[in-house]
């Protein structure tokens, strides 16, 4: 009977043990890259809006952007990003923001219009913007808004 009630013992502290192990390694994984979503602000409907609101993606969608009905918007939490082949806040978090439309409802690879931005969850300030024409071919098929296409 001791036996018994020092191996129940012995289980118990051998399993509260593996729950503070796993406690703290779960604490440093959050403290090293992953943003705890909490020390979020800005949500992804709130990045579109603040792309959509800046002077070079209002000229540019505003020349460009005429087919409502052939528009698409992706937003993404992505670790950094790249701007002319080098690494910019590579240890950062972005809202990684691309609006596009296409230029015609016919089938088969088109070209798109793109406002791609980097907005900082924390703050809201845009970190990169870029617009310009490109083929869907350069995206996924699920950003494509023709079935078609892809």
């Amino acid at each position: 009977m001791t036996h018994q009630v020092f191996a129940n013992v012995a289980g118990v502290i051998i399993f509260i043990s593996v729950i503070i192990a796993v406690s703290a390694c779960i604490d440093i994984t959050n403290q090293q890259g992953e943003p705890e979503e909490s020390s979020i602000k800005i949500n992804a409907s709130q990045a579109i809006e603040i792309v959509k609101q800046d002077p070079v993606a209002v000229e540019y969608m505003s020349e460009n952007f005429k087919r409502p009905d052939l528009r698409g918007n992706k937003t993404v939490l992505v670790q950094g990003f790249e701007t002319n082949n080098s690494a910019l806040q590579e240890d950062e978090t972005y809202w990684k923001v691309e609006m596009m439309e296409r230029n015609c409802a016919c089938s088969g690879i088109k070209s798109l219009y793109v406002v791609e931005s980097y907005v900082s969850p924390y703050t809201g300030e845009i970190a990169n913007l870029t617009t310009g024409m490109v083929s869907e071919s350069n995206y996924e098929t699920e950003t494509c808004i023709s079935t078609a296409c892809h």
